[in-house]
């Protein structure tokens, strides 16, 4: 299956890539880029952090090698905090005990340097089909036009706040935030006392208008003494 196969099916696809070689970075990047499909690069764990802060992924391409923190702590954090994200370890290791250890960390597809960039693809696109159907029973999140689509296919109108909140939430390691956390990315100004105040009934809000596809199920879900965890798998449109 070719990536543009799987953008038709599957929808807009955002993709990182993590090397720390420049060129080869460079060239996997180009590669990969069409239409429907956005792909960044990253040389190091700190820069993917950045990227991931700005923008989900739904595929993550990872070297073995790399400075600051190697592939497979990568690909282990990655599968705890953002268990829906397809994890591509590509590497130069080619011994069966390198490849057992990248499956054990979280890796779905293992493949070894020089790159076939015709069999990447084609990895890249049968995971993101996946992906995209473990999410189908989730929910998808328009951030332009401020909508939530539900599982049934119901659309949803969401204000600024709650779409902000929604995004923070589907973003955050876990989906799990702590209240003062969300209330700072919310509302970074000193004066967040209103927010604070109002947050419990515009959480009641968003659960009410989730309500007929999730009738008795605690889709935000407060979490005594912390914050709020978004319960369902959720995809981002930016």
């Amino acid at each position: 299956m070719r990536l543009k196969d799987a953008v038709d099916l599957s929808g807009p696809l955002e993709i990182i890539v993590v090397e720390d070689h420049d060129l080869v970075r460079e060239e996997l990047v180009d590669f990969l880029q069409s239409p429907g499909v956005t792909v960044r690069g990253a040389d190091d764990s700190n820069a993917l952090e950045v990227l991931l802060k700005q923008r989900h992924a739904d595929v993550l391409i990872v070297d073995l090698n790399l400075p600051v923190e190697d592939g497979l702590s990568i690909c282990r954090r990655m599968r705890q905090s953002f268990p829906e994200m397809g994890l591509v370890m590509l590497t130069a290791r080619i011994l069966s005990t390198d490849r057992a250890a990248g499956y054990q960390n979280g890796a779905d597809v293992y493949l070894t340097k020089p790159a076939n960039l015709d069999e990447l693809e084609a990895a890249v696109a049968n995971l993101a089909r996946r992906i995209r159907r473990r999410v189908a029973n989730g929910l998808q999140l328009d951030i332009p036009k401020h909508q939530l689509t539900l599982p049934s296919g119901t659309v949803v109108n969401l204000t600024l706040l709650e779409s902000r909140l929604l995004y923070e939430l589907a973003s955050a390691p876990e989906r799990m935030l702590s209240t003062a956390v969300l209330i700072q990315r919310l509302c970074p100004s000193r004066d967040a006392s209103r927010l604070a105040e109002n947050l419990p009934v515009t959480i009641s809000r968003l659960r009410q208008k989730m309500a007929s596809d999730y009738v008795g199920s605690d889709v935000i879900k407060a979490v005594r003494g912390f914050g709020y965890k978004l319960t369902v798998a959720t995809t981002i449109r930016a």
